[in-house]
Formats: C-alpha cells, structure tokens, sequence
C-alpha cells in the first residue's frame, strides 16, 4: 500500500500540471509619433502670452511684463524698439503717503487737484470713480476700494498704453488691496 500511495503521489503533480498554450508576443512596430504642435502661434503652446495676461490668469501681476524685461521676443512692447516716453511727473513719496501730492495724475492719491479738471488718462479716470464712490458712500467703502483694485488692473494690462501708466496702474490696484476700509 505505501508502494501505491508514492506512486499515486509521484503521478499526481504530473497529473495536475497541464501546458499552457504558448502565448504568441508580438514584435510590432510603434506607433506613429505624437502630433507636433502648432508653431503659427507661439503664445498657443503656453495657453497665454506672459505679458498679456487673460484676467483670470494665474501668472502673479508681479510677473506679467517680465518677459520683455527678461528678453523675451521683440514687439511693440519691448524698450529698445519704442521711441523713448516723456518721463511722467513724480511726486516725492513721503508727500504722496502724507497726502500733500498726488501718485498720478489728478485724482490718484489723497486728495485731488479740484473739481471739475479731467482726467488725464484711463488711470486716472479709474480714480476719479474711486473717489465719487467714497462721496456717494458717505465713508470709505471696500466695495470701492475693490472697484478701483478690479479697473487699475484692467488698466495695467492694456498694451495701447504707455509702459509708465500701466506700471502705475499695477501699483495702484496693489495698493488698494490693502488700503483701509469699512464694509459697505
């Protein structure tokens, strides 16, 4: 009987292996390569230009025209092809945070120049707003503050522009990020 048991349990493992069907591996070409992408457009790869910024972008306001600071391509907005702009009037910083000068123009800054006088550009119309929304809240309204923020950087990212203005324009939507206010 142990005769029969080491023989049934020889036979068994012979018994319960079976041969799998050989599996065929293929050897075949790659595919085709990926498409290239479409060099028309430059700008199309990166999703935007980094000096014309969408308005939603991602790209901190900091960044947005350091492209043509850092050589970036040639166009209308690179110094060394513009003709040289008139320097804009400067007022010394103390006066300007004291409330004696203004930042720009004649509504940017503590202050203005008196009623009834223009603007002077886009910038400064923005702060005329800002102004007449402080009148007609009757006190220093974030909400107002949010709507100088939201047109100063419309302004600072409008290529028609000089680059001084719309440098301008970005110090003034910064700052009234974090100018003081009260809740409408």
């Amino acid at each position: 009987m142990a005769a029969l048991l080491l023989s049934t349990a020889w036979e068994a493992p012979a018994q319960a292996a079976t041969e799998a069907p050989a599996v065929e591996v293929e050897e075949g070409r790659p595919g085709p390569p990926p498409p290239l992408p479409d060099l028309a457009d430059p700008n199309g790869r990166a999703g935007e230009p980094l000096n014309q910024p969408g308005p939603n972008s991602g790209i901190p306001r900091a960044l947005r025209g350091s492209a043509d600071r850092a050589g970036g391509p040639a166009n209308d907005l690179t110094e060394v092809d513009r003709p040289d702009e008139p320097p804009l009037p400067r007022a010394d910083l103390a006066q300007v945070l004291e409330g004696k000068a203004l930042f720009h123009g004649n509504y940017c800054g503590a202050g203005q120049r008196g009623e009834g006088l223009p603007p002077t550009d886009d910038l400064d119309a923005a702060c005329l707003r800002h102004d007449a929304c402080f009148d007609a809240a009757g006190h220093r309204s974030c909400a107002c503050n949010v709507r100088l923020e939201r047109e100063a950087a419309a302004v600072s990212e409008r290529p028609g522009l000089s680059r001084q203005v719309r440098e301008r324009a970005l110090s003034v939507a910064q700052a009234a990020e974090v100018m003081d206010c009260q809740a409408p």
